[in-house]
C-alpha cells in the first residue's frame, strides 16, 4: 500500500466521502461504461451482503453473503503463545497446509514506525534490525469438515524488518515477505514540507527476506539482496521455471523478474530485470492504454540490484527503477498485488495490479504471459492490460489480490470510503464479497487455503472505536462463486 494511497477511512466517512470525487461517481454510467468498454461488469453473483457474527465472541465484524461464516484471530495488541504481542498492521499473508486438516498462516505487519520510536518484535530476538518494528507472525489452525477454524498457536517468525507490506507464497513452501521502503542507516531525519521522517537504522532496508513455512520461531533474517533494493510490494513464482515476478509500489514503477541462479534457492543469487515493450522502448503505461492491449515484451538487466542511497530519497527509492528507464523498461504506477494465476483465462500467468493506473486514475488489472508454456525459462512474453476501472463504484484502487482454484480473482481495494472484497470472475463479471462492519477498516491480504475451501484475510486496523488489527477465516461455498 503506497503511502500516497493511505487515506484514512475515518476521516472520509466523517468528511461525507467528498474524497470520491477524485474519481467519476455516478454508478448508472459507471456500470454502463464498464461493459460497453469490455473492462469490468458489476453484477450481484453472491446476493445481498449483510452483517455476520464473528464464530469467536458473536460480535459483528464482518459483512458477507448469505450461507458464509467466519472466525477471527490474531487481535493487535493480544499476547502470543511465545509470550510476545502481537503487533498491528495486518497486511500480506499467506497459507499452507500442514496435512491433517492443519494450516499455517504466515503474515506480515506493516509497522512503519521511526526508528527513534520502533521496537522489534519478540524482543530483538534474531532480529535484522533493533530498530524496526515490523516482521511476520506465524497461525497454526485446525480446519474442520464444515469449513471452521480453530487456532492452535501463534508466533513471531520474522523479526526487526520495516514495513513489511505483501509478498507472495513460494512453490517449495515459504513465504516471501517484502518491505515496501528504502529507508536506510543513514542520520535520522524529519522533512519539515511533509513531516515525514526516515532513516535512523541499524541497517539498510527494501529487501525481500524468506520465512519457511517449517519455522517455529523467529528465523535468521537474510536480505534477499540480488532481488533489489526498492520500494517492494508483492512476489509471484512461476512454478515452471521457478522465476520470481515482482511489483514497485512508487508513483514511477517498474515491473520486475528476478532469474534465480538455482530455483527454489533465492539466496544463492541471480538476476534481476525489468519488462520492456519491445516495439516501444521506454512506453509509459500509467494510463491511455484500452483494455484488451497486448505488448510484446522482453527483459533488461539491472546491473546494481542493491544500488547506493543517493543524495535524496527519490534517489534512493528510484535506485533500480532508473537502470530499467535507461534501456527502456515500461513505467507503471503504484503497483500492487501479484499472484500466480493457475487457473482460468490467463492460466499461467503473472496477474498484477496498479492501484491508480488508467484513465481514471483508479486502478488496472494487468497479465504477463511468459513464452515458456509451461516448460522451463521464458526470455520473452506478452503484456495484457486485462481490466481497468472506470470509477470507484466498480473497483476502487486495487491492492492485494489472489487467484481461486477455479481462475476467479479476488482483490482487496484500497480507496476512500468503505473498503471491498471483490472479486472477479474469468469472464470479466465483478462483484462484491465482504467490507468491515466499521466501514472504516482497510481489508488486506486475501489468500485462500491451498484447497480453496477457505478465504483468509485481514484487518489493517485503526485506533478505537474501530476495531484493532485482526485476521479471519472465511467459510463457506466458494467453489460456487469463486
Amino acid at each position: 500500500m503506497s503511502d500516497s494511497a493511505k487515506l484514512s477511512r475515518r476521516s472520509f466517512v466523517l468528511a461525507g466521502g467528498a474524497a470520491a470525487a477524485l474519481c467519476v461517481v455516478d454508478p448508472t454510467a459507471l456500470a454502463a461504461n464498464a461493459k460497453a468498454a469490455g473492462t469490468l461488469d458489476p453484477v450481484d453473483l453472491m446476493g445481498p451482503l449483510g452483517p455476520v457474527p464473528d464464530a469467536r465472541d458473536g460480535v459483528p465484524r464482518l459483512v458477507l453473503p448469505k450461507g458464509f461464516g467466519y472466525r477471527s484471530f490474531g487481535i493487535a495488541g493480544t499476547t502470543l503463545d511465545d509470550g510476545n504481542i502481537c503487533p498491528s498492521q495486518h497486511d500480506g499473508s499467506g497459507v499452507f497446509s500442514l496435512g491433517d486438516g492443519h494450516l499455517r498462516m504466515i503474515r506480515n505487519h506493516e509497522v512503519d514506525d521511526a526508528s527513534i520510536d520502533a521496537k522489534p518484535l519478540a524482543g530483538g530476538h534474531n532480529a535484522y534490525d533493533k530498530r524496526a518494528g515490523g516482521g511476520t507472525t506465524t497461525v497454526d489452525m485446525r480446519v474442520h469438515r464444515d469449513g471452521t477454524v480453530d487456532v492452535i498457536r501463534e508466533f513471531v517468525s520474522l523479526n526487526g524488518t520495516h514495513t513489511n507490506c505483501s509478498g507472495g507464497r513460494t512453490p517449495w513452501g515459504s513465504w516471501l515477505s517484502c518491505e515496501e521502503t528504502i529507508e536506510d542507516d543513514r542520520p535520522f531525519v524529519v522533512n519539515e514540507e511533509n513531516d515525514e521522517f526516515q532513516n535512523g537504522f541499524e541497517r539498510r532496508h527494501g529487501y525481500v527476506f524468506e520465512v519457511p513455512a517449517t519455522a517455529n520461531g523467529p528465523v535468521d533474517p537474510v536480505p534477499l539482496v540480488a532481488m533489489g533494493r526498492f520500494i517492494h510490494e508483492a512476489v509471484a513464482i512461476d512454478p515452471y521455471s521457478g522465476a520470481c515476478y515482482m511489483t514497485e509500489d512508487a508513483d514511477q514503477a517498474g515491473f520486475y523478474r528476478f532469474e534465480p541462479d538455482r530455483p527454489g534457492h533465492l539466496a544463492e543469487g541471480g538476476v534481476l530485470q525489468a519488462l520492456r515493450v519491445r516495439k516501444s522502448p521506454g512506453i509509459d503505461l500509467r494510463g491511455g492504454v484500452a483494455p484488451g492491449s497486448r505488448f510484446e515484451v522482453d527483459w533488461v538487466t539491472i546491473e546494481d540490484p542493491d544500488p547506493p542511497a543517493g543524495e535524496t530519497y527519490e534517489d534512493a527509492a528510484y535506485g533500480v527503477y532508473r537502470q530499467g528507464a535507461a534501456q527502456g523498461a515500461a513505467t507503471f504506477t503504484g503497483l500492487e498485488g501479484c499472484t500466480w494465476q493457475g487457473r482460468g483465462r490467463t492460466r499461467g500467468s503473472a496477474v498484477f495490479v496498479s492501484t491508480a493506473g488508467g484513465a481514471a486514475k483508479c486502478g488496472q488489472v494487468w497479465a504477463y504471459h511468459p513464452d515458456n508454456r509451461g516448460h522451463g525459462k521464458a526470455e520473452t512474453g506478452v503484456l495484457e492490460l486485462l481490466y481497468e476501472s472506470p470509477g470507484i463504484d466498480v473497483l476502487s484502487y486495487p491492492d492485494a489480490l489472489t487467484a481461486s482454484n477455479r481462475g476467479s480473482l479476488v482483490i482487496a481495494e484500497d480507496g476512500p470510503g468503505t473498503v471491498l472484497l471483490r472479486g472477479i470472475t474469468p469472464r470479466g463479471e465483478i462483484f462484491p464479497i465482504a467490507h468491515a462492519v466499521d466501514m472504516v477498516n482497510d481489508v488486506t491480504g486475501p489468500t485462500f487455503s491451498p484447497d480453496g475451501k477457505v478465504l483468509f484475510f485481514n484487518l489493517m486496523g485503526e485506533d478505537p472505536p474501530y476495531e484493532p488489527g485482526m485476521s479471519f477465516a472465511v467459510w463457506g461455498p466458494w467453489p460456487k462463486y469463486t
